[in-house]
């Protein structure tokens, strides 16, 4: 059982250290320092209860995750709607995970992204497919993998990039900026700063997909639900950091003397700054160097699989139950809606309007998961439910102030988002769904 729990708390943490963690997390303490590393343990802590309530709704109910939305909170276009939103951002986390791991070999052609997403489907096959019931201890030790990878990488990284800043001023001074960015007291905490640590909250959690529902189906009675959340949060909260310092030693030796507008460029802009890291390093033609441009990209790629994997066992799990088809099929069809999304993702306007869709629409999608727990019934108590009202009316706020944002943009933001309606359609059609299902 003890390593039963271990593996779970493993794969949580892998599931919640992903590919934003690398670009966003660096971001928020670049540009806010600590004052902005403790809002998001302030709110990242609050919003922990999502995935603890989570876990204990289906597994308290002892029903599967589409058989609680039928019959405890009768609200099986949720479902549906985190379904969506799962393909949509599983899809983007697959296809920025392949361009990290290309970007070592200097390469960036649809051919050979195309080529490491179908790889990276295979793998993900190999680990859902042949495992069957014990694909979360397989997920566990995946993780288990990205994390020692992760602490190697750090050691080495930043071994290089000390002993780079000795020999080039430009290094040490960006060296020292960072650093002292990322330590600062005194660096304003602005509104749109504010909104960036909500958003990297939401998915340094992995909020908004169901995950925590659907795993709690799988939990046994016995299974303490807030050690795995407890325990794995705070194993998150070190790796983001620790990434941080991955980042801005790689960033240093790359480009010192614009490293420190990473804290201030978009989301978008950052990840393109993916592309630039490697670019540089290649140029650098040092063993060294190439071997920081490894660990690193290799680094972000596990990341984005360590969390890609566990969304399409939820997505499959999903299709299973609301098809009523086998987990092999509905596995199989969550992997060919990704793949086809991650080709559409070759081009850039329409890469912008999927990026436009996925981060107006988290806030949003963050409170829809809200809602079977608000309606539980009986399975939670009343203070969980108006806990669980709270995080989802701040969650909405925070959805509705991106859309309005991101709608400012240009033409194919404006698309994203009018696009991303249809993930609210199936709240609508609930009521049809309800029938349906009886």
């Amino acid at each position: 059982m003890r390593k039963l729990t271990a593996l779970m708390i493993l794969l949580i943490v892998g599931y919640m250290v992903g590919i934003w963690t690398f670009l966003l997390f660096p971001q928020i303490l670049i540009s806010g320092g600590l004052k902005a590393l403790a809002l998001y343990v302030v709110i990242s802590a609050a919003l922990t209860v999502v995935p603890y309530y989570g876990l204990e709704a289906t597994k308290k109910s002892r029903y599967f995750f589409f058989e609680y939305l039928t019959k405890v909170s009768r609200t099986p276009g949720v479902g549906i709607s985190l379904l969506m939103f799962i393909l949509i951002g599983a899809s983007l986390i697959l296809y920025y995970s392949s361009v990290s791991l290309i970007s070592v070999f200097g390469k960036s052609e649809i051919l050979y992204v195309t080529l490491v997403v179908v790889l990276s489907l295979l793998l993900s096959s190999l680990i859902l497919f042949r495992a069957k019931e014990k694909s979360i201890v397989l997920m566990g030790w995946f993780s288990v993998l990205f994390l020692v990878f992760t602490i190697i990488s750090y050691y080495q990284i930043r071994s290089f990039a000390l002993t780079t800043a000795e020999k080039i001023i430009p290094v040490k001074f960006a060296l020292d900026t960072l650093t002292g960015n990322i330590r600062s007291t005194i660096l304003p905490v602005t509104f749109p700063l504010i909104m960036k640590i909500l958003l990297l909250a939401f998915l340094g959690l992995g909020l908004g997909f169901g995950f925590y529902m659907v795993l709690g189906t799988f939990l046994p009675e016995e299974a303490d639900s807030r050690v795995l959340i407890g325990v794995g949060y705070v194993l998150q909260l070190l790796i983001g950091v620790l990434s941080t310092y991955i980042v801005i030693y790689s960033l240093a030796v790359s480009f010192p003397g614009t490293a420190v507008l990473y804290g201030h460029a978009t989301i978008n802009e950052a990840l393109g700054y993916i592309g630039k890291i490697a670019g540089a390093l290649l140029e650098a033609k040092s063993p060294q160097a190439k071997t920081v441009l490894y660990l690193l990209m290799v680094s972000v790629y596990l990341a984005g699989m360590t969390t890609f994997i566990p969304l399409i066992e939820t997505a499959g799990h999903i299709i299973s139950e609301s098809m009523q088809s086998s987990r092999n099929k509905s596995i199989s069809a969550a992997l060919a809606g990704v793949f086809i999304v991650s080709l559409i993702l070759n081009f850039s306007y329409l890469r912008t309007l999927f990026l436009a869709m996925f981060f107006s629409f988290l806030g949003i999608m963050v409170a829809i998961e809200t809602i079977p727990l608000i309606l539980s019934g009986k399975v939670l108590s009343k203070g969980a439910k108006m806990y669980s009202s709270i995080v989802g009316i701040v969650a909405l706020f925070t959805g509705i102030s991106m859309v309005i944002k991101i709608f400012s943009l240009g033409i194919w933001q404006k698309l994203g988002i009018m696009a991303g309606i249809v993930l609210v359609l199936p709240l609508v059609l609930n009521k049809m769904l309800l029938k349906t299902r009886a």
